[in-house]
């Protein structure tokens, strides 16, 4: 098992991840960081735009890989 920090950042707000996470592998870590991004964009949908990202580090701080998502909402006619 490796500790790997899910650290969030939302429309330039960086959220540290302090604990970490127990993952049996890289791949186990890519898998939960798309499936938490994918739970934020469910459940929180912009008004017009929003861009979040994850960055995965190891146990040393060491980046590994981030994951990102923008919502964009475009209206093509007005509301009425």
């Amino acid at each position: 098992m490796a500790g790997f920090f899910f650290d969030l950042t939302d429309d330039g707000e960086v959220f540290p991840d302090p604990e970490g996470t127990e993952l049996k592998s890289r791949k186990a870590a890519e898998d939960e960081a798309a499936t938490a991004l994918l739970e934020i964009a469910k459940d929180q949908m912009p008004e017009t735009f929003r861009k979040v990202a994850i960055r995965v580090r190891d146990h040393t701080s060491k980046p590994l890989f981030t994951v990102k998502v923008t919502f964009e909402w475009v209206r093509e006619l007005p509301d009425g």
